[in-house]
């Protein structure tokens, strides 16, 4: 999350901390190509030794190196995947170097600051990475927080602005889509079954509207991200996202979140405004009917990653 993000957790908690992620090639084909793809250079920057002073032997970036070669292999992806290879044109267009202040912590949440112009001329980025979000083989944190660096100006719909980033990390971040390939599984689906379950579970009907109708809408977070009701609005806005991008396209979904405003520039850049979409989807949600049960995809997940 931008200045904050927690790992999602859900009723399918076995399946979405275990599954892993390179990115889809044919995703990747498909998406929009608005220029031409830079080819960085890339300069770190770490407030302490982390490497020499904390154990990352279970973490997907257990050496200093990984987490170089991560950065440097996700912002290419990041910016192919959803189209967006212009994004550094509003804050220095002759910048050809990207640095990268990285700071961990025993905070709750990682975070990143909005990209700036250094003195040099670089695009800086500013990272803090929780320890108790990164002491993973697979990775949905970095690759979450750097898709919120590139998109760098904040969307009108931080549902909006999550679901994107989430929908990124679900797709490139180290170790997560091979499960989704292995058994063919539709990631809208996945998510959409998670959502459908956590809400089942945990919410009243009442409940269970309020949470959906939240999703998509102009302004702030609307519950706090350190509780359950936080928790289930970040996979709720995923389950949207991949909603719009699969049922209106990538290039579509980007014009809004980069150039929408508020609610009405869902008629703008979709062409159905927000109260056609938000029912379609929540309809979708609400009828949905699993491939799988709960128990299969816990065998999956086990027989995959035995």
């Amino acid at each position: 999350m931008k200045h904050s993000r927690k790992k999602l957790i859900g009723v399918l908690l076995t399946v979405i901390f275990l599954t892993s992620c390179t990115s889809t090639q044919e995703e990747i084909a498909n998406a929009p190509q608005i220029t031409q793809q830079k080819d960085w250079n890339y300069v770190f920057h770490y407030t302490s030794d982390y490497w020499k002073h904390y154990d990352f032997s279970n973490s997907f970036i257990s050496a200093q190196n990984d987490f170089e070669t991560l950065v440097s292999t996700y912002i290419p992806q990041i910016e192919t995947l959803l189209g967006v290879q212009d994004w550094y044109t509003a804050i220095a267009p002759d910048a050809d170097t990207i640095f990268v202040n990285l700071e961990m912590g025993g905070t709750p949440h990682s975070m990143v600051w909005s990209p700036a112009k250094g003195a040099d001329g670089a695009i800086e980025f500013s990272i803090l990475l929780s320890f108790n979000q990164i002491n993973a083989p697979t990775d949905r944190v970095l690759s979450h927080e750097l898709t919120h660096s590139v998109l760098g100006r904040s969307c009108f719909s931080n549902s909006l602005e999550e679901g994107i980033c989430d929908y990124t990390a679900a797709r490139i971040g180290v170790n997560y889509f091979p499960f989704f390939e292995e058994y063919d599984i539709d990631v809208l689906e996945f998510f959409t079954y998670d959502v459908k379950l956590a809400l089942e579970k945990f919410y009243d009907t009442e409940k269970q509207n309020e949470m959906l109708d939240s999703i998509g809408r102009a302004g702030g977070y609307t519950y706090s991200i350190q509780t359950q009701d936080g928790l289930i609005w970040y996979e709720c806005s995923q389950s949207f996202v991949e909603y719009l991008v699969k049922n209106y396209g990538m290039e579509k979904t980007m014009q809004l979140i980069r150039e929408g405003k508020d609610e009405t520039d869902y008629q703008t850049y979709l062409g159905v405004s927000y109260g056609e979409l938000k029912e379609a989807w929540i309809t979708f949600v609400k009828n949905y009917e699993p491939e799988y049960t709960m128990e299969e995809y816990g065998k999956m997940t086990q027989t995959f990653f035995k």
